[in-house]
C-alpha cells in the first residue's frame, strides 16, 4: 500500500530533489528551492525529518570539526516520492547514515555542487537548466561485440542545458561530467576518457541504425549530439592540481582516439574556479588550444552568438 500524505509543494519538491540528487547539503537545498528564504527552508527540512521522510548528517570538515547538515531520504520517504503518479522514471538508490557521512559525502556534494553552477549561470543568462537537468551516475551499455558483452561507461552525472540562439533558433547541450578528486591513478583518468571514444561509436552506430534497430543499446537515442566531457579537478588538499591537469592533458593528447583533431571533445577545469567564476568563464582547458575558454569552447566571457551555429549543436 502506498504512503499517503499531504505536502504543502515545497515539502514536495524539497523530497523530490532529494531522491533525484540522493545528498544536498542545507545550503544547497536553498540555492535550488528559491525564493524561498534560508529560514524558511531549514524549517521545512526540519519538518520533513518530524515526519521521518528525511535525516540528516553533518558535512566532516576535518578532522575532529563538523558543518552543516547534509540530508537524504529515509524509505518513507523514497517511497511518497514514488507514489506520485506518472513519473518519468523511479530511481531507487537511497542513502545509509554510513554512507552520507562516508566516502561518498564529498563526491556526492561536488558533482551537485558542479549541476548548481550551471543552475547560476542559467538563471543569470535566462537559460533553461534547472533542478532536475542533471542525473547521477548514468550507465551507458556498450553492446555486444564478436559475441561478449563491451561492458559499460557510467558517467559521475549528465547535464542536458537548453539555450537560445539567433533568429530564433534553440540548442541543447550535453556533458558528461567525471568528478577526479585525486583519488585515482592519473592514467586510470585518461584510460577511462579513452573508454569514451569507444562510447561514441556505439552511439554513432546506433544513431545510424535507426529507432527500427531491435538490437544494442537504446541510451544512444537520447542524445541528439555526442556529449562532451568535462572533468573537474577537485580536492586540492590531496594533490598538487595544476600538475595533474599537465599529467592528464599529455596523456589524453597522446592517445589517438581523443588527441586527434574529430576525437571525443574533453575539457578540464578546476572545481574551484568553477564555483567562484562559473561555466561560462574562460576557465576549461581543452586537448585542443593552448588558451583556457568558457564550457561551450569560445574564449573570453560571453556567450554563444554566432550566426552560423547550427540548431542543436553541442
Amino acid at each position: 500500500m502506498q504512503p499517503e500524505f499531504a505536502l504543502h509543494a515545497s515539502a514536495a519538491e524539497a523530497l523530490d530533489l532529494l531522491y533525484q540528487h540522493r545528498l544536498l547539503s542545507t545550503s544547497q537545498l536553498h540555492e535550488l528551492l528559491t525564493p524561498y528564504a534560508r529560514r524558511s527552508v531549514v524549517r521545512l527540512l526540519d519538518g520533513l525529518a518530524d515526519r521521518e521522510l528525511a535525516t540528516a548528517v553533518r558535512l566532516r570538515t576535518r578532522p575532529g570539526g563538523w558543518g552543516q547538515r547534509l540530508w537524504f531520504l529515509t524509505q518513507l520517504g523514497a517511497e511518497v516520492v514514488e507514489s506520485v503518479p506518472d513519473r518519468a522514471e523511479t530511481r531507487r538508490r537511497l542513502l545509509t547514515p554510513a554512507l552520507a557521512g562516508g566516502v561518498l559525502q564529498a563526491h556526492t556534494l561536488a558533482v551537485n555542487d558542479v549541476g548548481i553552477a550551471f543552475v547560476r549561470a542559467a538563471r543569470q543568462h535566462n537559460h533553461d537548466f534547472g533542478p532536475y537537468s542533471w542525473r547521477h551516475e548514468i550507465a551507458h551499455d556498450l553492446g555486444r561485440r564478436a559475441g561478449r558483452s563491451s561492458g559499460q561507461v557510467i558517467a559521475d552525472s549528465v547535464l542536458r542545458y537548453w539555450m537560445p540562439l539567433p533568429a530564433g533558433r534553440i540548442a541543447v547541450r550535453y556533458r558528461f561530467v567525471e568528478l577526479d578528486r585525486a583519488n585515482r591513478l592519473v592514467d586510470d583518468v585518461a584510460g577511462k576518457l579513452a573508454r569514451y571514444a569507444l562510447l561514441r561509436d556505439v552511439w554513432g552506430e546506433r544513431r545510424a541504425a535507426g529507432r527500427t534497430e531491435e538490437h544494442g543499446p537504446g541510451w544512444p537515442m537520447l542524445y541528439r549530439h555526442f556529449p562532451g566531457i568535462i572533468v573537474v579537478l577537485a580536492n586540492a588538499a590531496r594533490a598538487n592540481l595544476q600538475r595533474r591537469l599537465a599529467n592528464l592533458l599529455a596523456l589524453c593528447r597522446a592517445d589517438p582516439e581523443l588527441g586527434s583533431p574529430d576525437g571525443v571533445s574533453v575539457s578540464f577545469v578546476f572545481f574551484d574556479e568553477l564555483m567562484a567564476q562559473g561555466p561560462f568563464a574562460p576557465i576549461f582547458w581543452r586537448l585542443e588550444g593552448e588558451r583556457p575558454v568558457n564550457w561551450l569552447g569560445q574564449e573570453g566571457d560571453r556567450l554563444p552568438t554566432e550566426a552560423a551555429e547550427e540548431v542543436g549543436a553541442g
